[in-house]
């Protein structure tokens, strides 16, 4: 039966997978029907039902000799969150060189939702301070250069969420309309880069990239953004700069993939 727990609803049935697949531990790789009866305390039924499930949904799979044993599913989903740990381990001294090279302020950001997380802010190299975003602070990803740079390259996972949550607005020039939202999205794609320009807040423009792990997957956005008569006419040699250094990034999470653009007129 279902409950709510923490304001919320609750699936037990969920619950309960997720339960089974935690009586795998390091060195018992396969288990049995009966040992997994006996480590998860559900009836011999219920958890035959789970089993199954399981396997349906790519989780688990069943060996020669009638065990289970986890696939490499839940490695796959597991290394998401090791390569969002792994880039706030490498980012700092690269978003500090950034910071320095460009006169700008610097920021890391990850996806949560239907926002981009602060995760770094390095102000060291910034002519004038411009404190856009938090470290631990968020905002929609339709708005700002790293939170679209994010967007844009992980629109399938990432769009349809903010869609039905909607596209508020913070400024006049933030985007609003399902329409122009996509054809940003595919600019930003095909340019290499996110352009901020007054969407998030009047006056302060930004860039943004996206940092790819080893599997290829975008991990997390960089941006440099200061007030917009710093940003924009410097904008060519901020891109470059941008550029490399998502790149670096990128290579030092094992990503072959590098974030490379045409520079702007």
């Amino acid at each position: 039966m279902d409950r709510t727990d923490r304001g919320g609803p609750v699936v037990e049935s969920v619950l309960r997978a997720l339960r089974l697949l935690e009586c795998f531990r390091t060195g018992e790789p396969e288990l049995s029907l009966a040992e997994l009866v006996r480590r998860s305390g559900y009836s011999k039924s219920t958890t035959h039902r789970l089993l199954n499930t399981l396997q349906v949904g790519g989780w688990l799979e069943r060996t020669p000799t009638s065990t289970f044993r986890l696939t490499i599913r839940p490695f796959q989903t597991g290394s998401v969150l090791v390569e969002s740990l792994d880039v706030t381990r490498v980012a700092p001294p690269l978003l500090t060189r950034l910071s320095i090279e460009s006169g700008q302020t610097t920021y890391l950001v990850v996806a949560s939702g239907t926002d981009a997380v602060c995760l770094e802010r390095v102000t060291v190299g910034a002519r004038i301070r411009v404190l856009e975003l938090e470290i631990g602070g968020s905002q929609p990803l339709h708005m700002g250069g790293a939170p679209r740079a994010l967007l844009a390259f992980d629109e399938i996972a990432l769009l349809p969420g903010l869609l039905r949550a909607g596209l508020t607005a913070r400024t006049p020039a933030t985007l609003t309309g399902e329409e122009d939202l996509r054809a940003d999205l595919a600019a930003t794609r095909a340019r290499g880069y996110a352009i901020s320009d007054g969407d998030s807040t009047v006056g302060v423009a930004a860039i943004g990239a996206p940092v790819f792990g080893h599997h290829e997957r975008v991990v997390g956005a960089i941006s440099l953004g200061g007030i917009r008569e710093d940003v924009v006419p410097l904008r060519s040699e901020h891109v470059s700069a941008l550029l490399r250094t998502a790149s670096e990034m990128s290579a030092r999470l094992g990503s072959r993939t590098a974030a490379t653009a045409p520079v702007p007129g």
